[in-house]
């Protein structure tokens, strides 16, 4: 079984934690994360350092590495960390839950975090780095960017055009044909029915 490393070690790490095991897929060698005392266990996976150590696992052949910080509407740092690793010639897989449901005529690209129970319908794109979490739904022809962040419980209707490193907050709903621009936040429970431009921020129901 090859080996994956985690950068992070917050909540959204045990979420991974899980998922990796669940899968059975990799085993996981550690996490890094400078925030935490080396030797310090969550869920049962040890601390290994801080980013400096990556080089020195890469050359012990350690070549998976996976994004398991989280974000809450500025997923800046998850594109700084994907990048980081991208360009030391980490290979950062996609990680699918085993209830999560995938159409075979979706397409995940590298990186890209299913959690369990979500739903990726026939035709969608589903960008790098990009977070589905637990229970969301993309419908069909959906196209969704790098370094996005669906929340739990949110849902994206047929046809959605989602920017790159936007956030779809917890539970929120986008309609059928909706664009959300580049770096944008659609806030929890809002409900979406008109194009939300790039950097814009949209609350309520509808969301304005």
């Amino acid at each position: 079984m090859e080996k994956i490393v985690l950068l992070g070690g917050g909540g959204h790490a045990k979420v991974l934690i899980d998922l990796i095991n669940a899968c059975g897929s990799y085993e996981i060698a550690g996490i890094v994360d400078a925030q935490l005392d080396v030797g310090v266990s969550v869920s049962g996976v040890t601390v290994l350092g801080d980013d400096r150590i990556l080089s020195e696992l890469y050359e012990k052949g350690l070549i998976n590495a996976c994004i398991a910080v989280g974000s809450v509407g500025d997923n800046s740092k998850r594109k700084a960390l994907y990048e980081k690793v991208k360009n030391a010639g980490f290979l950062v897989p996609a990680l699918i839950h085993p209830s999560a449901v995938i159409s075979g005529k979706s397409h995940i690209r590298e990186g890209a975090q299913i959690m369990a129970g979500a739903i990726v319908q026939t035709d969608s794109i589903i960008g790098e780095n990009t977070i589905v979490n637990t229970g969301a739904i993309v419908e069909h022809d959906c196209t969704v960017g790098k370094h996005v962040h669906i929340c739990p419980g949110a849902a994206l209707s047929g046809g959605c055009l989602i920017g790159e490193g936007a956030f779809i907050g917890a539970g929120a709903t986008v309609l059928q044909g909706i664009k959300i621009g580049s770096n944008s936040i659609v806030s929890a429970g809002a409900v979406v029915i008109n194009d939300v431009p790039d950097n814009a921020k949209v609350i309520g129901v509808p969301a304005k």
